[in-house]
């Protein structure tokens, strides 16, 4: 999208947010790569360079504890300098024939203020012969990040990018080996299929340590039952693992209780049904700690869902050593509720 709206001829800044960067100086960058991609009238260089000025400044902190350099704020009139940078870039970019496009990646990450001041540009612009193109992209707790900035950005639009299918996961495997000459046979495709179930890194993952340890033109079926399991705790170690260490023993119990009923959202009172007690009594787990610490997210209302695809699978695997930090929990019939259930 950001590709296709800098081919259409608009003026694309385009910045990852970070919670160690604050979003002005993140813009600032954005402006100064966005210059190289469009063809600039001395004017208009002149107002691209003008409005990253004004963009309010960054405290940034200097390795081996030399302190921080910070910039003095540019401020001036009743409009947040941020915003009012905004708007200046925008009137820039629309002097020119153009339009603006502010595309964000990893937004969830973005602080609350900078975002609010982002969000309500994007809003403003809206109700002007001006409006501005908004791309933002992130985990799926990005829609509530968003949320909790301005109400009003619940109306938005938000496509999920979620996992793909089965014939699609093949494909993607399959068709770029064959540009290098090498076959995935039908048996090795429907096993990596399975085993990836069709998350977009893990079929990256899965795929790369194949090729990587396979000679040959032709990749069948035991080439990959060989290397799965290593494959699998590895991505064990990398992405749940360090998750699951943070978690206490009520939040252990709960996520057994989320990966009991399976793959996909759950309404919270089935998960409360398991503990025997009304959702409001676990609230605190799902909403104060699970979520903060990105485990789980709430898809709709009422509704949680493990963040990390395939984080059931995880669980099934190890099933023993987490039950065990569950066993501690002081829900102690809960925690044999579940483990009956689970075996």
């Amino acid at each position: 999208m950001h590709g296709d709206a800098r081919d259409d001829g608009a003026v694309v800044v385009g910045i990852e947010a970070t919670a160690a960067t604050p979003l002005a100086a993140a813009l600032a960058e954005g402006i100064r790569e966005a210059k190289r991609h469009v063809s600039l009238t001395a004017r208009f260089r002149d107002a691209f360079e003008g409005v990253r000025k004004t963009l309010p400044s960054a405290a940034f902190e200097l390795p081996n504890d030399l302190g921080k350099i910070e910039l003095d704020l540019r401020g001036g009139g009743e409009r947040p300098p941020l915003r009012r940078a905004l708007e200046d870039l925008n009137d820039a970019a629309r002097g020119r024939g153009a339009y603006l496009a502010l595309a964000v990646d990893e937004i969830q990450e973005a602080t609350l203020d900078d975002l609010r001041e982002l969000v309500m540009f994007v809003h403003a612009a809206a109700g002007t012969d001006r409006p501005v193109v908004f791309l933002g992209a992130g985990l799926t707790n990005s829609a509530a990040h968003l949320h909790a900035a301005r109400t009003y950005t619940e109306r938005w639009r938000y496509p999920r990018l979620d996992r793909v299918g089965r014939d699609e996961t093949k494909a993607a495997i399959a068709v770029p080996a064959a540009a290098q000459g090498v076959t995935f046979t039908s048996a090795a495709l429907d096993l990596l299929a399975a085993e990836t179930a069709g998350y977009p890194f893990f079929i990256q993952e899965y795929a790369s340590v194949i090729w990587s340890f396979t000679d040959g033109a032709t990749i069948d079926r035991p080439d990959v039952e060989g290397r799965i399991a290593g494959i699998r705790s590895e991505l064990d170690e990398q992405f749940y693992t360090p998750r699951f260490s943070r978690l206490t023993d009520r939040e252990c119990a709960y996520a057994i209780a989320l990966a009991q009923l399976g793959e996909g959202p759950h309404p919270v009172n089935a998960i409360a049904s398991l503990f025997g007690a009304p959702s409001r009594e676990l609230s605190s787990i799902r909403s104060n700690q699970l979520i903060k610490k990105e485990l789980i997210f709430s898809p709709g209302p009422a509704l949680v869902e493990f963040r990390m695809s395939l984080t059931d699978q995880y669980i099934n695997r190890n099933f023993e050593a987490i039950e065990r930090r569950a066993r501690r929990s002081p829900l102690e019939e809960t925690r044999k509720r579940i483990s009956y259930a689970m075996r």
